[in-house]
């Protein structure tokens, strides 16, 4: 593969246990827009329902294909891409930083050391993914923006998230597997919720991103564009397919076209690669869709998961109710999903979508694609916070295999 360390396109790269998703942008010369000009989608190998890695070599072949298929869309070759993780692992907390300031005046160096004494309050063996502002505070006043103020302390507040650094290490190795450079390490959760396109009248409101996979559901919790919360619930749209499995009787990849085509006019079983589309199971199918007990047995799922999510979610909520509840993932295609929501949380409730143009795929009917959409805009949505976290100045981009680099200074000296 070439090298795009000077060219125009990025790559996003969601690592999924069920599929890994690569999507191809191309930047416009002013660094703003891009334009979606390559997906390829997989199955997942080599990785569990837990979303970690147990084969490395299975995993680098996947990986490899993924991107692959979105290269020959796009017409062009990529080097690097931004991964996006969905291990059981990842954690979030909130973390503090308190400095005094020596100059009188915040400068760059200031809001930097604030950075690494809250970076230093991780635990031991943990990578940090993510360390994003959530409130400043200089000389106990709150201000939006520190820098250039005068004062003599700052202080800020900040939503961690984290990984074990074994999984960090992992990823590094199946990317490297798939003859890769890795631009960024994020959470797949945080990168969905920065995917969607929110209206200007939310910049104050209390904002929930559900990103529903297959084995775990992501959740993001924003008040304005600061972070409250995210986190991992450990279940997923596998779990409404193991039950229509077992209570029916059916293979697993029948019960999974079962589900998905529960409330659609058509049952289109080319969805489902390998399956055998014969006469019988199409059959079998459309027997099972009409069974009274379908939507007790899928519904009674679904309302379990979102109570569940629920009960993540109220807890967080110190200032006030949410304002609106955006749906991203394979799973906000369920049908009624959003009824339910409505019905459980007594929010407004939306599919998330997209702002980004494609000549290639139709965005609106692809929310599974939120995740590794939302990498494409983290160096830009995070802004110089995110710029500042991986050691880089306002603009500049990272240098080519940067990450690739601190994994053997690691592995060489830890």
């Amino acid at each position: 593969m070439s090298d795009n360390h000077d060219s125009d396109l990025i790559a996003g790269l969601d690592c999924g246990s069920h599929t890994i998703k690569c999507v191809i942008a191309r930047i416009s010369e002013d660094l703003q827009q891009q334009m979606i000009v390559g997906i390829g989608v997989t199955p997942s190998q080599g990785i569990d329902n837990n979303g970690m890695i147990v084969d490395l070599d299975l995993v680098g072949q996947a990986i490899h294909k993924a991107v692959s298929l979105a290269e020959n869309m796009a017409g062009e070759e990529v080097r690097a891409v931004r991964i996006g993780l969905s291990s059981k692992d990842i954690e979030s907390f909130s973390a503090l930083g308190i400095i005094p300031i020596a100059g009188g005046e915040v400068m760059e160096s200031d809001l930097e050391q604030l950075m690494d004494s809250t970076r230093h309050s991780r635990q031991v063996g943990k990578h940090v993914l993510h360390l994003l502002p959530k409130k400043f505070f200089l000389d106990k006043k709150e201000v939006k923006n520190p820098l250039g103020l005068s004062g003599h302390r700052l202080e800020g507040h900040f939503h961690v998230v984290t990984c074990q650094q074994s999984t960090f290490n992992h990823v590094l190795d199946a990317v490297l597997h798939a003859g890769l450079d890795v631009e960024d390490l994020l959470s797949s959760s945080v990168g969905a919720s920065m995917a969607v396109s929110t209206p200007e009248s939310s910049s104050h409101a209390t904002t929930c991103f559900i990103d529903l996979g297959h084995a775990s559901t992501g959740v993001v919790l924003r008040k304005g564009n600061h972070f409250v919360h995210s986190a991992r619930l450990a279940m997923g749209g596998r779990y409404i397919t193991s039950d229509i499995s077992q209570i029916f009787d059916l293979a697993p990849s029948l019960a999974e076209r079962v589900k998905r085509s529960f409330g659609r006019h058509e049952v289109d079983l080319s969805a489902i690669a390998g399956l055998d589309k014969s006469a019988a199971n199409m059959q079998l199918v459309k027997k099972v869709l009409a069974d009274p007990r379908l939507p007790q047995v899928i519904e009674a799922r679904i309302e379990e998961i979102l109570f569940e999510l629920k009960k993540v979610i109220h807890p967080c909520l110190v200032d006030g109710p949410l304002d609106c509840i955006y749906l991203t993932g394979g799973g906000s295609q369920l049908h009624l999903i959003r009824d339910h929501a409505l019905d459980i949380f007594g929010t407004p409730v939306s599919q998330g979508f997209f702002s980004h143009a494609s000549p290639v795929v139709d965005l609106a009917t692809r929310p599974d694609l939120a995740a590794a959409v939302g990498l494409l805009d983290a160096r830009q949505n995070f802004s110089d916070w995110r710029l500042r976290e991986v050691g880089q100045s306002g603009g500049e981009r990272k240098k080519k295999g940067f990450l690739r680099k601190a994994y053997f200074f690691l592995k060489e000296n830890v």
